[in-house]
């Protein structure tokens, strides 16, 4: 595993109490593992801190933050934008 994933994997869990216990599946939906809009916020700011990115407004739909693998694509390509 990644650096980028285990640091995003440990976000999420921080966060999602179903993520806790289990091996992240990045196709199930966020909402399932505990996501709600309260959670997303705090979910956002964590990465955001973590990364070192910002989400722009454009970015904080709830397709960005459907899955963990769309959310993890959107802090990969933050931060490939946002380092040069």
């Amino acid at each position: 595993m990644d650096d980028i994933t285990t640091q995003f994997e440990e976000c999420l869990r921080r966060h999602l109490r179903s993520a806790k216990p289990n091996p992240i599946n990045y196709d199930v939906e966020l909402v399932q593992l505990g996501l709600d809009s309260m959670t997303a916020v705090a979910v956002l700011l964590d990465m955001e801190k973590t990364f070192g990115i910002r989400f722009p407004d454009d970015m904080l739909v709830e397709g960005t933050f459907r899955t963990a693998g769309r959310l993890k694509e959107a802090v990969q390509k933050l931060r490939e934008q946002q380092a040069s």
